[in-house]
């Protein structure tokens, strides 16, 4: 079989199916190592924050009891709604055009984490279709596909219901993109959801074949996406602490929940225009 690697992105994935680790290096040192490019920095996040706010308190008049979320009416107590009932109504117009049921517990949870909303409800139709009651033959359970490990790296206990899922899933997707803040932007958001699919510890290989060939370790595009696939080979996830992963699945998968999210982005701002 012979490879013309017209362009390197070409090469690499040929050199990998046909001649093993030790070719893919060779190749790779051969090539002049890409310059490290920083994208801008994230744009904080978008959507009207939903969490419940209390009113500036008038003495006499209003409190929030100590202990539980009450607000005092000249005396009187009147329970806040809880997030479940906040949210289960459909989102306001301003928020988004409808996307799912869950569009505001999801906002919810995604401001309290910093995200973008809609980033978090194209990640959540990658995993399950907005399908509360979604299982995975690896344990992952709910609209985030929570696995027990993620659950455990954030303290969670409980994480069956939505409101517990998202929240959950949002806090682990935050630990994600505390441990790789060294990228920038776009490059950032791919890289922890490729985290969040994948594992930390296959991220670091993949890093670290990228430094070994070159690469910018904090770059999606013509890097990541490049050396992800070839921990699917024995010749180089043998040599790897974390061993095999699908890195062309979660590539792909990388790919679809952003140009979700690009697709979600347009649909809400043409709904605010047409308001």
């Amino acid at each position: 079989m012979m490879c013309r690697p017209s362009f390197l992105a070409a090469a690499v994935r040929c050199a990998a199916a046909t001649l093993g680790a030790v070719a893919v290096a060779a190749l790779l040192h051969q090539q002049r190592a890409r310059p490290v490019l920083e994208a801008e920095a994230p744009a904080p996040p978008a959507g009207d924050p939903v969490a419940p706010e209390a009113s500036v308190a008038h003495p006499g008049t209003w409190s929030l009891q100590a202990g539980g979320w009450y607000i005092r009416v000249d005396g009187a107590e009147v329970p806040v709604p809880s997030v479940v009932e906040q949210t289960a109504s459909r989102p306001r117009a301003s928020l988004a055009l409808s996307i799912s049921p869950f569009d505001r517990l999801i906002a919810y949870h995604a401001n309290a984490e910093g995200f973008d909303w809609r980033l978090i409800a194209a990640l959540i139709f990658e995993e399950s279709h907005f399908d509360p009651a979604s299982h995975s033959d690896k344990g992952a359970v709910g609209l985030m596909q929570v696995r027990p490990i993620a659950a455990e790296a954030v303290g969670a206990t409980e994480f069956q219901t939505p409101a517990d899922n998202v929240q959950t899933g949002v806090h682990y997707l935050r630990q994600l993109d505390e441990m790789f803040h060294a990228a920038h932007g776009r490059d950032r958001l791919a890289i922890i959801l490729a985290a969040y699919n994948v594992g930390p510890g296959h991220i670091r290989d993949a890093q670290t074949l990228a430094r070994t060939f070159g690469y910018d370790p904090n770059r999606w595009q013509d890097a990541m996406e490049l050396m992800l696939p070839l921990l699917e080979h024995p010749s180089v996830y043998q040599q790897l602490p974390n061993g095999y992963a699908k890195g062309s699945e979660t590539v792909a998968y990388v790919n679809r929940i952003l140009e979700r999210y690009e697709d979600y982005k347009r649909e809400t701002l043409t709904a605010s225009a047409s308001e």
